[in-house]
């Protein structure tokens, strides 16, 4: 029998693995002591590759490699294509989110990587969920239900792995699980009737794995343990109720909610002792192989699940490798990602307003907040500086932007004859969502404004709220580097008569 080692993966950094020695025998004592696979964090599409392949030839067994990218490798991969996020995707036609699919799924079997877990599968009820948002396809479960199909045929028929998550649904949170454990009060038959569906289809549509939240669902589990440790969610509700016969994987257990509670060997017993296969990414996992290695000698754990577990890897890597590596074009995947993102597109307003290529002088404001990162903004003021051919000013400003800086940019804009406002808001693990409703930040805005056309931009969240009021708004759903090309091109003009309307 297969060590239990083998239902594990753990973290990797491909950045750190090629370049420091003390990383890369930490690595390989994880492979000597046959670890199942590893969940790829970032790294060069070079670093990648060298990676994969010195551990498959190293392993005694062959290594399981898995990444989570919900919009692309680029997620986590520098030089790797970027894709709209699920909301962008959600915007269309299901085929778009399975073309999609399939070009991220050839991209990750390109580089021998068999598991993406990806798409969620989580509902964006509640406006204010910190930590889903755009991640998630739709706020109502037909348009989820649609489009997480249409992303397990996508990347299924590609031979990579999809992962519905979060079981049994994130969505309605109102705190980030990474940092904090949410609690979903909902009674048994609203979840059956929501949050449960789009996985129910998951199932339906043959996924090969499942991935559960770290969250308590005490209509669902009364002792309210935490879902990816309960036997009553994972192992009664998932396995026997709703018949799934794949992959059951946790979330990452390196996570605070975790973390904070107990150590990693006794999360990964307890995982597995709740029915999960895979104990994905514990804090030390060494010391929790060691942990769960005991436990199912001692007959803590089933011997019998155990082998069943082995079994739905070894069959996942089985219909991997039965697909040849693909030779991938990074510009035509650039492309599909450009498409999609301007198919996503929505404007609503007085259209007159726009194109920006109607006007001699324009100014462009990224309004970031103080923890933001600013790569989104930048990236969208230099795609539209190369297509704006007039005079254009730029500028970041934040919520607390002093009265002194308001009017020296009021006089540096003075010309200008109309002002594009650019919110970049979404959703990031360890960041609470902002508030842009600020009287003092719309009266800066309007100062700013005076005399001047107004658009404004959502790159990103759509139902971010902000009192500053356009003449016309321009959503792209995401502020993925396509996204941020997209609107770009619609605001210069180059997509005029292409709005997505």
């Amino acid at each position: 029998m297969q060590p239990i080692a083998r239902r594990f993966i753990a973290r990797l950094h491909p950045a750190r693995y090629t370049t420091n020695c003390g990383y890369r025998d930490h690595i390989h004592e994880l492979v000597a002591r046959g670890i199942g696979g590893f969940c790829i964090f970032d790294g060069t599409l070079d670093d990648v590759t060298e990676t994969i392949e010195q551990l498959q030839n190293q392993a005694q067994s062959h290594i399981l490699f898995a990444i989570d990218a919900e919009t692309g490798l680029r997620m986590r991969i520098e030089d790797a294509v970027e894709f709209p996020h699920a909301f962008a995707l959600g915007r269309q036609d299901p085929s778009v989110t399975e073309g999609v699919s399939a070009s991220i799924a050839q991209s990750m079997r390109s580089l021998g990587i068999a598991w993406n877990f990806a798409p969620c599968a989580d509902i964006a009820t509640n406006p204010h969920n910190p930590i889903i948002g755009i991640r998630a396809f739709g706020t109502e479960s037909p348009r989820v239900v649609e489009h997480v199909r249409a992303w397990i045929r996508g990347h299924q028929r590609e031979g990579v792995a999809a992962c519905a998550k979060h079981f049994p649904g994130h969505g309605d949170a109102s705190c980030d699980s990474h940092v904090e454990l949410p609690v979903i009060d909902h009674g048994a038959d609203e979840l059956v009737a929501r949050e449960l569906v789009p996985f129910y289809a998951a199932i339906k549509e043959g996924v090969r794995s499942v991935m559960i939240g770290h969250l308590v669902v005490p209509a669902l589990d009364a002792s309210r343990q935490i879902a990816s440790l309960s036997p009553a969610i994972v192992r009664e509700l998932l396995r026997d109720r709703l018949g799934f016969g794949g992959i059951i994987v946790t979330d990452a257990l390196d996570m605070q909610p975790i973390v904070e509670r107990m150590s990693s060997g006794e999360a990964a017993i307890a995982a597995f002792a709740a029915g999960c296969d895979v104990a994905l990414v514990p804090a030390e996992p060494i010391e929790a192989i060691e942990a769960a290695e005991r436990a199912l000698s001692n007959g803590i754990l089933s011997h019998e699940e155990h082998i069943r577990a082995l079994d739905r890897l070894e069959k996942l890597w089985t219909e991997f490798a039965a697909f040849p590596r693909p030779h991938i074009s990074q510009s035509e995947l650039a492309e599909r990602a450009l498409s999609a993102a301007v198919g996503a597109l929505r404007v609503a307003g007085d259209k007159s307003v726009l194109p920006l290529s109607q006007y001699a002088h324009v100014a462009a404001f990224a309004l970031v907040s103080l923890d933001g990162n600013l790569d989104a903004p930048t990236e969208f003021f230099r795609y539209l500086a190369k297509l704006y051919e007039g005079d254009m000013d730029v500028a970041f400003i934040s919520q607390d932007i002093e009265r002194s800086d308001v009017e020296a940019h009021a006089e540096a804009i003075r010309q200008a004859e109309c002002i594009v406002i650019a919110l970049f808001e979404r959703p990031r693990a360890g960041h609470a969502l902002h508030r842009w409703d600020d009287p003092a930040l719309t009266e800066s805005l309007e100062r700013l404004a005076a005399g001047k056309r107004r658009v404004l931009l959502l790159a990103a969240m759509p139902n971010v709220e902000i009192a500053w009021r356009p003449e016309v708004t321009v959503w792209t759903f995401s502020d993925s580097s396509p996204s941020c090309a997209a609107a770009a091109l619609l605001l210069s003009g180059a997509l005029w008569g292409q709005d997505g309307e």
